[in-house]
C-alpha cells in the first residue's frame, strides 16, 4: 500500500510539472497489449486543472507483471465491450507491483468522471 501511495504522489507531481521521473516503471499501451481505441478525442487544453484518483478492490491482487497486465486488459475489455466506451476510461492505472500503466495517456480525453473528463486527469489504483 505504501508503494502505491508513493507512486500516486509521484504521479500528482508529474501531472503538475509535466515532467518524467526515471524512478517509476512505466508500461506503455503496447507493453500491456492494449487494443486500439475506436475513436480519439484529444484534450483541448493542457495541463488540466484537476486530478481524480479512482480505486478498485477486486481480487485477486496483482503483485506481478502478468497479473497486473491481465487486470488492465480486463478493465479495457469491460469499458469497451460492456460499457461501449471508445477505450479504457482512465489516463493511467497503477498496479500493486508499483508500475504505472498507460491508459489514454496525457493527450486524450478520458471517460472516468462525467462532467469532468475534459478538465481532469483520471488514474486508477489497484488496492
Amino acid at each position: 500500500m505504501t508503494k502505491i501511495l508513493l507512486v500516486s504522489l509521484w504521479f500528482i507531481i508529474a501531472v503538475k510539472t509535466q515532467s518524467p521521473c526515471d524512478e517509476v516503471s512505466f508500461v506503455n499501451r503496447a507493453g500491456w497489449g492494449a487494443r486500439e481505441p475506436t475513436s480519439i478525442t484529444n484534450l483541448t487544453r493542457k495541463p488540466l486543472s484537476f486530478y481524480v484518483i479512482h480505486h478498485t478492490y477486486s481480487p485477486p491482487n496483482c503483485y506481478d507483471d502478468a497479473s497486473c497486465i491481465q487486470r488492465v486488459k480486463s478493465i479495457q475489455n469491460y469499458h469497451q465491450l460492456e460499457e461501449r466506451w471508445v477505450d479504457i476510461g482512465y489516463h493511467f492505472l497503477v498496479g500493486e507491483n508499483g508500475k504505472v500503466y498507460e491508459g489514454r495517456g496525457w493527450s486524450r480525453q478520458a471517460a472516468h468522471s462525467p462532467g469532468w473528463n475534459d478538465d481532469a486527469y483520471g488514474k486508477k489504483l489497484f488496492i
